[in-house]
């Protein structure tokens, strides 16, 4: 135990001095003061386990040198000395937190008890501390400061500096892998790179960190010779090792905070800048540096795009909708634009879909699906997530709908209908197919679908002037004939008051595109 004795009296403060190592051989008297401002001096700078102080002195009391130690951060045990027994000092001496009060003079019993006392509250105090340290390691610690649960202060600047060496203050970098949802696929491999990596550098030290909840691989390098010099190396060796060791490339951004305190907000900008990733090519490490200086040019609707992409919808035809989103995704690559004006421009395409889709009877409203899409569109931060979307927009505007419960007998009739709708089939045609009668067919559409015969026919030709109005240039004689209309007239009245306009408004009006 690390002892200071300040004391004005002579006699008093040597007689201690005497004393100390005939109690305990372990008590280390540090130091020795006479007055109060050269006692605060001493306890600043040695930082002892007991402070054995008297309370009237020159220069400065007692009291009030105690009042600056504690000011100062040092919280040693206090064992206080008075020939006075005020009260008024010992509720101040309370206050300032004191183990003892002991009356001068001083009884050599009292005083080993009270030094006895002091001994074990230390004791329990260091096993506290190593159990504390025990607990925390240095993952744990990080951790803890991203997530701001951990106050980074001087008791914790101790913990890191005895434990590893670390000062809470050291400027850090942070390489951040994100994996999405590949992450359980891939963490594995991408930890025993990144351990391969840093596990033989003399110029940094580091700290690889896996997190299930952020789908993430997080490196934090300390100890770090020169910061910039270490970013280029990750970019060059690092980013290609991981490329050629997993499947999908993650994103890879790159950051660096003032110390530990900084660890959320940098932790933070390095997830934002995430969406920067759409703007470059593969494996660019995304950094604030990279980000400032990047100049961006506005993004141009494609209207074109759309209209191809709408026409793929109307064919049901895949490859032709994949290879419009892929001439998309090569005009992003061609100029640098803003991430934000990208998936600003994805979303407008995915309700342009949408909306065209509900035009011809596909969608009766957006689902929540629908919004999800959107949602996930704003918060994209690669283009497979992009396409992930684009593929799940795909099956929701070309998915045949049936209703839940539909018998076999009535889906059948609904595909033979869609087959030869337009080739004038009747509903004795369709009963003979399917080998059941007529009355028994019409009550069985009727029950499962909530719609007739002649209706479910009329539906089939509706959509399909629809299409044909909005994506060819065919007279209104043509199109009846291709739906199976004899009379354009009759094809036109009955248009109308299905749709709320003529077939001639409903081009003009071009909706959705």
């Amino acid at each position: 135990m690390k002892i200071v004795v300040v004391e004005d009296e002579v006699s008093i403060r040597n007689g201690l001095v005497a004393m100390l190592p005939k109690l305990d051989p372990e008590y280390e008297l540090v130091g020795t003061a006479q007055d109060g401002k050269e006692g605060l001096a001493l306890v600043l700078r040695v930082h002892p386990d007991l402070l054995i102080m008297d309370i009237r002195m020159p220069e400065m009391n007692g009291l009030d040198m105690l009042e600056k130690i504690r000011e100062g951060g040092v919280e040693c045990h206090v064992v206080v000395l008075s020939a006075y027994s005020d009260f008024d000092y010992a509720k101040r001496a309370i206050e300032l937190g004191i183990d003892n009060y002991l009356l001068k003079p001083i009884k050599i019993r009292e005083l080993r008890k009270t030094l006895k006392l002091v001994e074990q509250a230390l004791e329990q105090e260091h096993g506290r501390e190593k159990l504390q340290e025990k607990l925390l390691s240095l993952e744990q610690i990080f951790r803890a400061c991203i997530l701001a649960e951990l106050p980074v202060d001087e008791e914790l600047n101790r913990v890191t500096s005895r434990q590893y060496g670390l000062d809470v203050r050291e400027r850090l970098g942070l390489f951040s892998i994100w994996l999405g949802e590949n992450y359980a696929e891939d963490v594995q491999k991408v930890v025993q790179i990144m351990e391969l990596y840093t596990g033989r550098v003399l110029d940094y030290t580091s700290m690889v960190i896996q997190s299930v909840r952020f789908h993430m691989v997080l490196v934090i390098l300390y100890h770090v010779g020169n910061m910039e010099k270490v970013r280029q190396r990750y970019a060059r060796t690092v980013i290609p090792a991981l490329m050629r060791g997993i499947r999908e490339m993650p994103v890879v951004t790159w950051g660096e905070s003032d110390g530990m305190k900084q660890l959320p907000e940098a932790f933070a900008a390095c997830s934002g800048n995430r969406k920067w990733n759409i703007s470059f090519p593969e494996g660019t490490l995304i950094s604030p540096d990279l980000i400032e200086h990047v100049q961006t040019i506005p993004l141009k609707y494609p209207a074109k795009l759309d209209s191809q992409i709408c026409g793929a919808v109307t064919e049901r035809n895949r490859e032709e909708y994949h290879r419009s989103y892929l001439q998309f995704q090569q005009s992003c690559a061609v100029g640098r634009h803003d991430p934000d004006e990208i998936r600003e421009t994805c979303v407008r395409l995915c309700l342009s879909v949408l909306n065209f889709a509900s035009s011809l009877g596909r969608l009766n409203s957006f689902e929540m699906s629908a919004r999800e899409m959107f949602g996930d569109l704003s918060q994209a931060v690669s283009w497979d997530q992009i396409w992930l979307v684009m593929d799940r927009l795909y099956e929701l505007v070309t998915a045949r709908k049936e209703q839940e419960n539909v018998s076999a007998l009535v889906k059948r009739a609904k595909q033979i209908i869609e087959e030869y709708y337009n080739q004038g089939i009747t509903l004795e045609e369709l009963a003979d197919r399917l080998h059941v009668s007529e009355e028994y067919l019409s009550t069985q559409l009727r029950k499962e679908t909530g719609m007739s015969f002649t209706e479910i026919v009329r539906g089939y030709r509706i959509e399909r002037i629809k299409e044909l109005l909005l994506h060819s240039n065919l007279r209104l004689n043509q199109i009846s004939d291709m739906v199976g209309y004899s009379d354009p007239k009759y094809m036109s009245k009955v248009f109308k008051e299905t749709v709320g306009m003529l077939p001639a408004e409903f081009r003009r009006s071009k909706p959705f595109i």
